[in-house]
């Protein structure tokens, strides 16, 4: 009896391990349908619940539409980002589904202990668990065109996307980034269920004082490349912005209309 306590004493810190790494990575569960279980057929801004969802006039119950899943910046929340992609919305014919983080900004990909450090604590928070059942209310409602469904996000938003989309492949073979910060190592699960190239689209403005451009061009793109995505890095001149004409770029590269 000794000896198996001893072991398994021994092996405590290795178990932990691997827990603390499960626990690091956050599988969603909600998943398009094309035909909606409670179809609705009203169009422009919705509130619902956690969040706005914008359905364009083009929308009709038994055509799905692509998604577009846009998490704010600090202090945003997803009224903001409906309302800056509306117009866009309406002209390439896509739904746009903005969650509200819980605070006033995502539950962050934690930061690290010291500078030098480079382990990290646990990422999240409630906010994926709050996306998840967003996103399933989204899906219940509206037909979503399973193969064209992206996660973006501005600032802290597309932080945040760059970490929970490459974990959830299968529902996201698509990201958009406009202007992140410094992101969390990667981790990449699930496949693409049409077998093609996971994607991502990342813009920065070269004089970005608040999450400076170097950080993307250092370590955030090379890190994306290692793993296998598609990597297209745009570069405006400008701030801590998202311009009309790079998210009309973002879009159309999505769609494959640029």
């Amino acid at each position: 009896m000794r000896g198996r306590v001893v072991w398994v004493l021994a092996c405590l810190p290795l178990l932990l391990t691997v827990l603390a790494r499960a626990d690091d990575v956050v599988h969603l569960t909600a998943r398009p349908q094309v035909t909606p279980v409670a179809a609705e057929e009203a169009v422009g801004p919705v509130r619902l619940d956690d969040g706005m969802v914008l359905i364009p006039r083009s929308y009709r119950p038994g055509q799905p539409l692509p998604l577009l899943v846009m998490l704010h910046g600090a202090s945003q929340r997803g009224a903001d980002m409906v309302a800056r992609l509306a117009p866009l919305a309406e002209t390439r014919g896509v739904i746009i589904a903005a969650p509200d983080s819980r605070d006033y900004t995502w539950d962050m990909l934690a930061a690290r202990k010291h500078e030098t450090d480079e382990r990290w604590g646990p990422r999240y928070g409630s906010d994926p668990a709050r996306i998840d059942t967003f996103l399933a209310r989204v899906f219940a409602r509206y037909a979503v065109d399973p193969a064209r469904v992206a996660l973006a996000g501005f600032s802290d938003g597309a932080t945040y996307a760059l970490s929970l989309g490459p974990e959830n492949l299968g529902l996201f073979p698509t990201l958009i980034a406009f202007s992140p910060g410094h992101i969390a190592p990667l981790h990449t699960q699930g496949t693409l269920s049409d077998g093609g190239q996971r994607r991502v689209f990342i813009s920065h403005g070269t004089a970005d004082r608040v999450l400076p451009l170097e950080e993307t061009a250092r370590a955030t793109v090379p890190a994306f490349k290692r793993r296998g995505f598609l990597v297209d890095l745009r570069v405006f001149e400008g701030g801590h912005a998202m311009p009309p004409e790079v998210v009309e770029s973002a879009l159309d590269w999505w769609l494959g209309r640029g």
